[in-house]
């Protein structure tokens, strides 16, 4: 353990890996009163992800994620569970690789499966074949380039790749600088599985967004676009391939960006996820729309229910649909009726679905449940009664003995009435009538929410509460799965009321004798540090805030950024076209209001971030620094819109419990630090300020 040096009113941009090496100079022992999750164990919990099963549900895959914190990395492995009645065990199998590219994909009716996995020596990303009933493993594919999006034919008779079209051969292109934002047209591929022949069985002109089969194996749909240009995707369509004759059909020509495409059984109809209306009108919740091969329009499903949908497949009859659907701070699973069109949840619970699969053929479903006691067993779901059966025990052990803090749903008006609610995290030891300070955290997105679980690291909500400070996720307007007219407030304006949802909510707090109004604390990280750049800028409640990846400019962001069209809506326009609605964008950039902070606020940002590019954070930072309020930034070396790297998250953790420590008078916080130090080679900036 080491105790934090804390620099009161830093006025200077500092690495993390500079600041860090104070970590260890003023390294000690530090006792914590109780048994609840420190920074270091909180990083080291083993993350689950990419969970998926074999037909009959006899074995479970998914990759685990844990920090190595002498390498500075996160390593990922591939895990297999043997399932019976009594539960589930780990088993070994040769060869697995390290950090795969991919989920297991598992043969149908078979217990055999692929993985997409790094050769080394410039091989690329290729199919390796396991099989834990002989222990056998080969590499499949040696495929110029690389392959990606694998899957299989129904039938398990070959496997289906998408890697690019054949490259053109002429020497000339070795000496060509290609245009930004362009690509190699994509092709897809077909490897027999008996005789190892491979064959073209799509080429497409231009990129291919995604496939899939219908079950009887007689046709494809792809979805592919023609201009490269990434933030261009609305542009991509449709079109179901025969594979006995050869024809292609078009499909949609809407410019409607349709997610995760699939046929029916029978290939004559076919569903997505788009984020329109049901007249294709944009900016809308995701939701689910069903239509018949040679129909105009699509039909939307329950147009009615404020649910944003996740995820989807069709049942084994063609009759319904299975779903997973955000309804805010839970995520359930649903069955939609095409005859009908009647929704019906399944599964119940505070709780939060992920990672679900599902298997036509013999009906069953897994997926993750995140909750306040754990980050997300797999389990079972009984699709009749919603009954969850836990088939992992991943975080019995790491968690045991420890306190956890309880969560629960919080809901209250904003002052126009609309109703609302968020997730409060009681602090660990929690009394009533006690007041305490009070961590407001903003989600990213915006079009995203709050839910039961919360276990992510750029919020590590156990370790707060550990530390004492009650923490209150609210769930403002633009966010989704409260319905349409929710998440589209934004539009014309971006903070037209989020920024007061979450003031209302923190004034409710207050008035309910839970929050203490002199300890309130502001933080958030992309849509969420827009928040708080926003918040600070109108208000001095907040004794301290720490601000990751957030606006400054939404007029430069606009052209930075690799993502825009999205952000249209909420200005009325882009920043460039004729008539532009500039003050709708200077309006709601905080920088320039940023000569009213005197919240002491840290400023974070990933040095390779191209979605909130670190330029937005040293605006901030530039312009609180010249009011002469305590402000820091600190730029992650090689990192992109989320932090990777351990000791990044972990510098991140203990600089910030350091900051909101130090600005509400307490104890000088005692920075927890791993065994291993990781920072034994440079691992954050070269320590100048820009």
């Amino acid at each position: 353990m080491g105790k934090f040096s804390s620099i009161r009113g830093s006025l200077t941009v500092l690495s993390m890996s500079a600041m860090a090496m104070s970590f260890q100079t003023y390294a000690q022992d530090a006792t914590q009163g109780d048994n609840s999750l420190d920074p270091v164990e909180f990083l080291e919990l083993p993350r689950v992800a990419s969970v998926s099963a074999s037909h009959d549900g006899r074995y479970l895959s998914y990759v685990l994620s844990a920090p190595d914190w002498a390498e500075d990395e996160t390593v990922e492995t591939l895990r297999i569970l043997r399932c019976g009645d009594d539960g589930c065990a780990g088993m070994a199998l040769n060869n697995l690789p390290e950090s795969p590219e991919t989920e297991a994909i598992w043969r149908p009716r078979s217990h055999q499966f692929v993985v997409v996995a790094e050769v080394e020596e410039e091989g690329g990303d290729q199919i390796h074949l396991f099989d834990p009933e002989t222990g056998g493993a080969s590499q499949v594919t040696n495929h110029p380039g690389g392959v990606r999006q694998v899957s299989w034919l129904p039938d398990g008779s070959a496997l289906i790749y998408e890697s690019d079209a054949e490259a053109d051969d002429d020497a000339a292109n070795e000496w060509r600088i290609e245009p930004f934002g362009s690509a190699d047209a994509d092709a897809l591929y077909r490897i027999d599985m008996t005789s190892g022949e491979t064959s073209v069985i799509f080429a497409s002109a231009g990129l291919i967004e995604g496939y899939s089969f219908s079950e009887n194996g007689r046709y494809l749909i792809v979805r592919q676009r023609f201009d490269p240009v990434a933030e261009d995707r609305d542009a991509a369509e449709l079109w179901r391939i025969d594979l006995r004759s050869g024809e292609s059909r078009q499909l949609t020509e809407n410019r409607v960006r349709e997610n995760g495409a699939r046929l029916a059984p029978d290939g004559e109809t076919f569903a997505y996820i788009a984020s329109v209306n049901a007249g294709g009108e944009p900016y809308y919740e995701d939701n689910l729309f069903v239509q018949a091969v040679g129909e105009e329009a699509p039909r939307l499903l329950f147009p009615h229910e404020r649910l944003e949908v996740e995820a989807f497949a069709w049942d084994r009859s063609g009759d319904s649909i299975w779903v997973v659907g955000n309804s805010g701070l839970r995520s359930q699973l649903y069955r939609v009726s095409l005859r009908g069109g009647a929704l019906t949840q399944v599964t119940f619970g505070d709780h939060s679905l992920s990672d679900w699969t599902y298997d036509s053929e013999s009906g069953r479903h897994f997926g993750r449940f995140a909750n306040e006691h754990s980050p997300g067993e797999i389990h079972e779901i009984d699709p009749r009664t919603g009954a969850l059966r836990q088939r992992s025990a991943i975080y019995s052990t790491a968690l045991s003995g420890l306190t956890l803090p309880k969560q629960r749903a919080f809901t209250w008006s904003a002052a126009d009435g609309q109703k609302l609610e968020g997730l409060l995290v009681y602090p660990v030891g929690y009394q009533a009538g006690q007041r305490y300070p009070l961590v407001t955290i903003t989600h990213g997105g915006p079009r995203s929410s709050a839910q039961f679980g919360s276990w992510n690291a750029s919020r590590y909500v156990p370790v707060l509460a550990g530390q004492g400070y009650a923490v209150f996720l609210p769930n403002h307007r633009g966010g989704t799965g409260y319905g349409d007219a929710f998440m589209r407030a934004m539009v014309g304006n971006y903070f037209r009321n989020a920024h007061t949802d979450v003031l209302s909510g923190v004034d409710t707090l207050v008035a309910n004798g839970i929050a203490d109004p002199d300890r309130l604390i502001k933080m958030g990280w992309s849509a969420g540090g827009h928040m708080t750049n926003r918040l600070i800028t109108m208000t001095n409640r907040f004794v301290a805030a720490s601000s990751g990846a957030g606006v400054a400019d939404w007029v430069s962001l606009f052209g930075e950024s690799d993502r825009r069209s999205g952000r249209i809506p909420w200005f009325g326009g882009t920043p460039w076209q004729e008539n532009a609605p500039l003050q709708s964008y200077r309006s709601q950039s905080p920088v320039f209001d940023a000569w009213k902070v005197r919240t002491p606020t840290l400023f974070w940002s990933g040095g390779d971030d191209e979605r909130v590019p670190p330029t937005q954070a040293i605006l901030m930072f530039r312009a609180v620094r010249d009011t002469g309020t305590p402000t820091a930034l600190y730029l992650g070396k090689g990192e992109p819109h989320n932090f990777r790297r351990p000791s990044h998250k972990l510098f991140k953790i203990n600089r910030e419990l350091a900051w909101y420590a130090e600005h509400l008078g307490r104890d000088a916080y005692e920075a927890d630090l791993p065994a291993i130090d990781p920072r034994t080679e440079d691992s954050g900036g070269d320590g100048t300020a820009p």
